[in-house]
């Protein structure tokens, strides 16, 4: 029979939580810049393709 997971909690001071908080955004900002960095390098060497708005809109 499989082993249901337990819920834990962990107490974490206000301070230490805005802390990580700001952490997890910086590093979601840093890997969206990251990803704009590719993209421009990406149209800047011709790595394009051109597709249309129905299959586009069927990939996602």
């Amino acid at each position: 029979m499989p082993q249901t997971t337990a819920k834990d909690f962990v107490k974490v001071p206000k301070q230490e939580y805005a802390l990580l908080k700001e952490v997890y955004r910086t590093v979601q900002r840093q890997a969206f810049l990251v990803r704009i960095g590719e993209a421009e390098k990406n149209l800047a060497e011709g790595k394009t393709k051109k597709v249309s708005v129905d299959d586009l809109i069927g990939a996602l």
